[in-house]
């Protein structure tokens, strides 16, 4: 069975980088059918943080990223937290140790630091030149009195190693020029991430390992140090990196593509999945796959048709690691906020209303009655990106509104069209678009105005903006009292 694992280190809270290697692990064992394992690498004692572990685990259920096993699952292979797991790293440390296969290292900080400046002058990339090895027992003996403490290594036995990655093909690696000997544990007694890894993946009998491309130099390294420990090592692939707006490397200290981020700026989960999978992944569809009704005013150009939305299931069903890509991905926010759009416009009414409705809670943006909130929210559904924007848009329901563009409701066009509204009102009647329709055809034969020079400064009376929802949803909503005591003010204006 297909077995893949999500590894964090719990330094900072989730971003689009992490996230993205987490969904498509999770989604190619969804389309293989096999298991994903989530672990935590928390090591690093000094970065990892507590609430970094409950923020990660909180952000990917909300995600909508499901583990098979790991913190607060359990599981035949546990602990999941690699801090609980040090005493099975010693054992495997002490194995390798007693087969020759690694060493007590006591070359100092200043000997290596002398070698990488060598390299430097050399220009030629850093490495430590395995003189650790060779070290005569009196020699042990003289720095462990001057209080060295040791490092442990492994030995490079075979340094040159081809080795076939599921999105990059062939990839030859040479350790001897690329690092020597490397360290498994360091001075501190501490494990290193080469050690903790291999082992970790070796017993959770993890079959793919996918993550990002700044591993791929690690790969040589850990498939020589399994099979020292006695394991099959798993299949690699390895993900492009994610450039930002401006072609630069996106930052995992970045706020702004933190999880966390568009949780707060009312991004669905399901769309910020739809969004990240296609960071690399190229699904081939027909011309059109994927698109309902016309275009949106905030589509962005055409792709040469492949399909761009997907749902969850879609997206697991869909899924196929031969169409992620080896080039870098590009994040754009505004492309982000297209696929959230058509997310929101799909969601049924009252699914939109109580998803909008709790993000307004937990964000503290609801100001208004609720009961009358919930009533008029579906209204914006085809007018907005993200939940956030709900909050000024909600503002409809305030008489006191400022107008966005106060020259549309002086001219005398504007007075003439807010006189007759006033005038004919008390005779309007129907329900829901019924009532806009009605008012219109009792305003009509009053008025001249016609089309954006009728609606362009009806709309501002009622919102104080020039654009928004159809006008035929916002009279219902408002009702007609509440439209009186507007176009009265703009009259006033």
């Amino acid at each position: 069975m297909i077995r893949v694992r999500f590894a964090p280190s719990p330094t900072g809270y989730l971003h689009i980088g992490n996230v993205r290697t987490a969904l498509f692990n999770y989604l190619f064992a969804q389309h293989e059918g096999g298991k994903f394992i989530l672990r935590i690498e928390d090591t690093d004692k000094e970065r990892s943080r507590p609430e970094f572990i409950e923020g990660l685990v909180e952000d990917l259920a909300w995600m909508g990223i499901r583990w098979d096993e790991g913190p607060g699952i359990g599981g035949d292979s546990g602990p999941y937290q690699q801090s609980e797991r040090l005493e099975i790293y010693r054992k495997f440390l002490r194995d390798l140790i007693q087969k020759g296969k690694a060493y007590e290292c006591y070359v100092t900080e200043e000997e290596i630091e002398e070698m990488k400046r060598q390299a430097r002058l050399e220009k030629k990339p850093p490495r430590f030149d395995n003189r650790g090895r060779n070290f005569s027992r009196e020699e042990i003996e003289k720095r462990r009195a001057r209080g060295i403490r040791p490092t442990v290594r492994f030995k490079i036995e075979n340094p040159r190693l081809k080795v076939h990655d599921l999105i990059r093909g062939g990839v030859e690696f040479n350790l001897d020029e690329m690092a020597g000997d490397f360290v498994i544990q360091r001075a501190d007694g501490l494990p290193t991430f080469h050690l903790a890894v291999c082992v970790d993946d070796g017993l959770m009998k993890i079959t793919h390992v996918i993550r990002g491309e700044d591993h791929l130099s690690n790969t040589p390294k850990h498939i020589l140090l399994l099979e020292a420990m006695g394991f099959k090592p798993p299949q690699y692939g390895h993900l492009s990196l994610i450039h930002g707006p401006g072609g630069e490397p996106l930052s995992k200290r970045l706020e702004a593509v933190s999880v966390r981020e568009f949780r707060r700026r009312g991004v669905l989960p399901e769309a910020l999945a739809n969004y990240i999978a296609l960071l690399g992944w190229a699904p081939g569809q027909s011309p059109g796959a994927g698109r309902t009704g016309g275009r949106s005013p905030l589509d962005p150009p055409a792709s040469g048709g492949d399909r761009e939305i997907f749902t969850w299931e879609e997206l697991k069903e869909a899924f196929d690691l031969k169409q992620v890509n080896k080039s870098a991905s590009l994040y754009d926010p505004h492309k982000l906020d297209w696929v959230n759009g058509e997310h929101l416009r799909k969601l049924p009414d009252e699914d939109f209303s109580r998803r909008a409705l709790a993000y307004l809670k937990a964000e503290k943006k609801l100001k208004w009655d609720e009961t009358e909130v919930h009533r008029v929210l579906p209204v914006f559904k085809d007018n907005i990106t993200r939940f956030e924007e709900l909050e000024e848009r909600l503002r409809i329901l305030e008489d006191n509104f400022s107008y966005e563009d106060p020259a549309l409701i002086k001219t005398e066009t504007a007075r003439e069209i807010f006189k007759a509204v006033l005038s004919i009102l008390p005779t309007v009647r129907g329900e829901g678009e019924a009532l806009f329709e009605s008012l219109m055809n009792a305003l009509k034969p009053q008025c001249k105005a016609r089309g954006k020079e009728l609606f362009m400064p009806f709309r501002m009376a009622l919102t104080g903006r020039a654009h928004g929802p159809e006008l035929k949803r916002i009279v219902p909503v408002l009702g007609l009292e509440r439209c009186r005591r507007r176009f009265e003010r703009a009259l006033q204006t």
